[in-house]
């Protein structure tokens, strides 16, 4: 059932505490942001935390108010949620197979591991996971993320089984190539600009890039009380690419 104090768009997490890793990420600050504008109290984890206290003070500055309710915390992680090792199964090391599972899938992994008994205490509790579209169609030299994202995707659904009885929900959202500095330092390292880059990754129905603020309001959704029957769900935020 849907909260009763939820009122109008402003109070969708009020009451909700919302622990973000990797939160200096550039991808994740949006995610924080609309968190946050929607009444949540934040919990804003990262390895860098100059990074994330400028995270922190952009949010407290956009909003415009005095109220504090975000709360830096280092957490051993990176400042994004994901490691790219690209290349084909001939060229990835074994150093860089074990690079990017260990941060990819085993992190999320251990995340869900530490959180569950939390949120089995309260009987409550949403889990949200970053998935890709790789995790479902498949890119020549892409490989390691590809897969990495696919196990993410699987994770999610076995969290269901795992969790579900403790009123537990685990979603996952898998966008396509994000409008963020990531996703471009991520095209110069395989030799494409930024207009390469976005006529390559935009929609093929609606024909333009996902924007951060689009992720970040999939989250949102998924955290609110607005789902309380959603779980399982992997939601594909792609601007139509994968029905082609």
């Amino acid at each position: 059932m849907m909260s009763s104090n939820i009122r109008n768009w402003n109070e969708l997490l009020a009451n909700k505490v919302v622990l973000l890793t990797s939160a200096a990420g550039s991808v994740a600050r949006y995610i924080a942001r609309a968190c946050y504008a929607h009444g949540a109290r934040l919990v804003l984890g990262d390895l860098d935390l100059e990074k994330t206290n400028k995270v922190k003070d952009e949010i407290l500055e956009n909003e415009n108010n005095n109220e504090d309710r975000i709360l830096v915390v280092e957490l051993d992680v990176t400042n994004e949620t994901t490691t790219y090792v690209l290349g084909n199964v001939e060229q990835v090391s074994d150093e860089n197979w074990s690079r990017v599972f260990d941060v990819n899938v085993r992190g999320y992994a251990l995340m869900a591991k530490y959180i569950a008994p939390i949120f089995k205490k309260q009987n409550s509790g949403s889990i949200v996971n970053m998935g890709s579209i790789s995790g479902l169609i498949a890119s020549p030299n892409w490989i390691p993320y590809s897969a990495t994202k696919g196990a993410i995707i699987q994770l999610t659904r076995n969290l269901v089984l795992d969790l579900g009885s403790f009123n537990i929900r685990v979603n996952s959202v898998s966008p396509s190539g994000i409008n963020a500095t990531t996703t471009y330092e991520i095209g110069e390292s395989v030799g494409m600009n930024k207009n390469q880059l976005d006529e390559f990754i935009k929609g093929k129905c609606l024909q333009r890039v996902c924007q951060p603020e689009e992720v970040a309001n999939l989250f949102v959704f998924l955290a609110s009380d607005l789902c309380p029957f959603m779980t399982g769900a992997n939601l594909v935020l792609d601007g139509g690419s994968t029905i082609v």
